[in-house]
């Protein structure tokens, strides 16, 4: 018996509702919540990748980026834009938008193919320029653009880089360095030159900028907290009697503390310019690189006081379910904190 035809199936697009309209105050909610989350994306792929396989720039982490950061602001979030684009205050046109996918193709391809022999800065503020050249968002590119070169400067270097404000977030608060490094790349690539130069000495100086912040709030005795009732003053006011009778140190402990902590923030930002260059000391004196570090640090605290403290567990076999437990305070803890880290960043 004949089987009955079927009727021919059709495909057809499934297309959601039109975002809806957000006033200035809803839109400024949302881009700040959707900046937090593209902020916790971007960790969450460094920690991935530290450590990890040999890193893999993929064009769908970038899409994916840009989605986070303009989601229910833009209807085409994490989509390549289908229509051209310009760029106030520049002189340079962004290619079509059926050269997009190949353009960001050939950008990752750039930065995996030189992975091994290019520098941390050298391949991020390559992206920071080319992915701005190519502007492949109708939204977002900024923010993506500084979020996917911050994730390859974290993984080239292997480690979470320490800070307070990110070189992203530096970038943003003050963009006239960042357009005149874009704009001399864009000149250099008008006569068939790849130099982003520039672009690389400005992200240095931020990275720098970046950890010496983290270390001064590190090195100052006030513990600042966030919001309006975050204040140093108010944070004054609220330490324990305890806190405010303890004893301070003489001058001559200072300047000791002092001479020691400045070692260690020369030692410790020796290592990492080092290591921005690919010149990590050899394995076999990294040991001894970690212990000098983490020395200098306790000696500082021990000199100028303090009350770090160091808690913690370590499980033995056969005995998971009771670890031993330590507890340190002041030099000690800061000795041991230097140690962990240093292990994680050096060894």
């Amino acid at each position: 018996m004949a089987e009955t035809p079927k009727a021919e199936r059709h495909s057809k697009p499934v297309r959601s509702d039109p975002l809806p309209a957000l006033t200035e105050g809803q839109k400024a909610q949302q881009e700040a919540a959707n900046s937090y989350l593209q902020s916790v994306r971007t960790v969450e792929l460094i920690t991935a990748s530290v450590g990890g396989a040999r890193f893999q720039l993929r064009p769908h982490v970038i899409q994916e980026l840009n989605r986070i950061s303009i989601q229910r602001l833009e209807d085409d979030a994490g989509r390549w834009r289908d229509v051209d684009m310009s760029i106030g205050n520049s002189r340079h046109v962004p290619p079509p938008p059926n050269e997009v996918p190949r353009h960001v193709d050939e950008l990752c391809d750039y930065v995996n193919e030189h992975w091994s022999e290019g520098s941390a800065l050298h391949l991020a503020a390559y992206v920071m320029w080319r992915l701005n050249w190519i502007h492949p968002f109708v939204d977002g590119n900024g923010r993506t653009t500084r979020a996917v070169s911050y994730y390859v400067l974290c993984s080239k270097l292997g480690f979470h880089i320490p800070g307070v404000t990110t070189v992203p977030e530096l970038v943003a608060e003050n963009k006239a360095p960042y357009y005149k490094a874009l704009e001399a790349a864009d000149s250099a690539n008008e006569t068939g030159i790849i130099d982003v130069s520039q672009m690389e000495g400005l992200l240095g100086d931020l990275l720098a900028k970046q950890m010496v912040e983290a270390l001064e709030r590190a090195a100052s005795p006030q513990r600042r907290t966030m919001g309006s009732s975050g204040s140093v003053a108010q944070a004054s006011a609220r330490q324990t009697h305890s806190e405010r009778s303890m004893r301070k140190p003489d001058m001559f402990s200072v300047k000791l503390g002092a001479l020691f902590g400045g070692f260690t923030l020369l030692f410790f930002m020796l290592l990492i310019i080092l290591s921005l260059q690919g010149k990590s000391p050899p394995g076999d004196v990294r040991y001894l690189v970690v212990t000098v570090l983490a020395l200098s640090g306790g000696l500082s605290a021990a000199f100028l006081g303090g009350n770090a403290s160091a808690r913690g567990s370590i499980p033995f076999p056969g005995a998971k379910q009771h670890p031993v437990r330590f507890a340190f305070v002041g030099a000690a803890a800061v000795m041991i904190v230097l140690l962990i880290v240093g292990k994680l960043l050096f060894l």
